[in-house]
């Protein structure tokens, strides 16, 4: 059998409109090892609602194999890796032990299997997202940690999902504690769980926690350099704190503007643009007109990404001798430019091969085991527990005591979520934790509030533990704010 996070051969680019951007060429059959291999892993899986209760492999044609399934009401179907890419996408097809299909590669024949249960598991327990940046975002190739706020599935939100640049669509959702949003198709969630990116505990790497805000640009003189006849001078961008992140983390692209419909054509019709990630412009900074050869040189927010701001400037190409580099130092981002006096060692090749090497390739009924056995036992005693929790709650009088057996009650609903072996039981544990998380903070400041009219404060330190508790579920920036200012008024009364 296959295990998880291993990648076998297989497969076939996907035509059909989950797929129509791509234009693949892999073939719709396979050879027979491979067949006989993805024969077994279909094996008792469920194809719209039935269960598949036999596989064999079937040759159309002379080396050329694909699966042929037996359905529990007795319809045998001839699948190619076309239908069954297709069909482990839109989630007409799953493994058993809630298992499913991915295709890593959309160039080529290989399949891997995502464990949605070890997923889950990993992603409830995560605080620490590493984010690898794929496809045709500038920022491929580069990895950023980000702390994790709450784990939750798109259907549970009520979200519409949209796509990955494979086609996938999302099927996760992870809240960041700066604000982003990141959704995960089930080969997003393979990839993140193949190479350790959902980590329980901070490594070497910096955790982003909030992003940076952006106070104002700067520049910096041109520095001749008489010998070898260039100069450097450079863009600075001022953040609120010192940044964290590598030079490699702001990457550039130059690209051509278009002018609008009907208007005249532009003097100089290109851009470069510098990125910004896990930055904020909380307000608009000043432009700098002019610098050496770049002009209308301004900050603004990415339109596309959350947390992210964009540097450009007009630029004629012409005029680069090579690419800009990037300083990191406290809380300065540095942008530096070469200038070349002689005009005739202009060369646009080497932003070009730059631009070019960021444009990478996109990249159930079975017999349980003593592990799944003990992990639905504990799903259920978690569950259990909380909704009793739940009930003891509503009718404990002392509302200190009250809303600390929600906090253990909101414990126990984490837990059953990190321990179930379906998606029905995930979405039931998740949606009794989200409500609980929604409504505890906004209780626990009512209570405060309340509690500050009397005399006299009972059990604060208590209280102030509360309400330490209700600060770390949300990520209201207005309830954060209120229930620091009722800790503070406490703790210094």
């Amino acid at each position: 059998m296959v295990r998880t996070g291993i990648l076998c051969r297989a497969g076939l680019p996907l035509l059909g409109l989950l797929w129509a951007v791509t234009a693949m060429a892999a073939p719709r059959f396979i050879d027979k090892d491979t067949a006989l291999e993805l024969a077994m892993v279909l094996d008792k899986g469920v194809f719209r609602g039935k269960l598949i209760t036999s596989t064999f492999v079937h040759s159309p044609q002379t080396g050329a194999y694909q699966i042929k399934v037996v359905l529990d009401n007795g319809a045998e179907l001839n699948w190619d890796l076309e239908q069954i890419r297709f069909w482990s996408a839109d989630d007409s097809l799953t493994l058993s032990k809630n298992r499913t299909l991915v295709f890593p590669d959309e160039d080529t024949n290989e399949f891997a299997i995502l464990n949605k249960n070890d997923f889950t598991r990993t992603a409830l327990r995560a605080r620490v997202y590493a984010k690898r940046y794929t496809g045709s975002d500038v920022l491929a190739g580069q990895i950023i940690h980000f702390a994790v706020h709450q784990f939750n599935t798109v259907d549970l939100l009520e979200l519409t999902p949209g796509r990955d640049e494979q086609g996938y669509p999302h099927r996760y959702v992870l809240d960041l504690e700066n604000g982003q949003r990141e959704f995960l198709s089930y080969l997003d969630a393979w990839e993140a769980l193949n190479r350790g990116g959902l980590m329980e505990a901070p490594g070497t790497d910096p955790v982003m926690h909030t992003p940076y805000r952006l106070r104002g640009l700067r520049i910096r003189e041109l520095e001749r350099m008489v010998e070898n006849g260039i100069g450097k001078f450079a863009l600075e961008m001022i953040f609120d704190r010192p940044v964290l992140l590598k030079p490699g983390h702001f990457p550039f692209r130059l690209y051509e503007r278009k002018p609008g419909k009907g208007k005249a054509a532009l003097d100089n019709k290109f851009v470069i643009e510098v990125t910004a990630p896990n930055a904020i412009l909380p307000q608009q900074v000043n432009e700098i007109d002019t610098l050496e050869y770049l002009y209308k040189i301004q900050a603004v927010p990415d339109g596309r990404h959350q947390n992210r701001v964009l540097l450009r400037a007009m630029i004629a190409p012409e005029v680069l001798t090579s690419p800009p580099e990037v300083e990191v130092n406290a809380d300065t981002v540095a942008v530096i430019f070469t200038k070349v006096e002689d005009q005739s060692v202009f060369d646009r090749k080497a932003l070009q091969e730059a631009e070019l090497r960021r444009k990478q390739e996109k990249l159930l009924a079975p017999t349980l085991t003593p592990e799944e056995v003990e992990r639905r036992r504990l799903y259920r005693q978690h569950m259990e527990t909380g909704l009793g929790q739940l009930d003891k709650a509503r009718a404990q009088l002392n509302l200190n005591e009250r809303f600390e057996q929600l906090l253990a009650t909101l414990a126990n609903f984490r837990e059953a979520a990190i321990h179930a072996s379906s998606d029905l039981q995930l979405e039931e544990a998740l949606r009794q934790r989200n409500d609980l998380a929604d409504r505890l903070p906004v209780l626990i400041l009512e209570h405060a509030r309340q509690s500050l009219q009397a005399p006299s404060i009972p059990e604060s330190d208590r209280l102030i533990a509360l309400v330490r508790a209700a600060k770390n579920l949300t990520r209201d920036m207005r309830l954060l704010e209120a229930l620091e200012d009722v800790e503070r008024t406490m703790v210094g009364g």
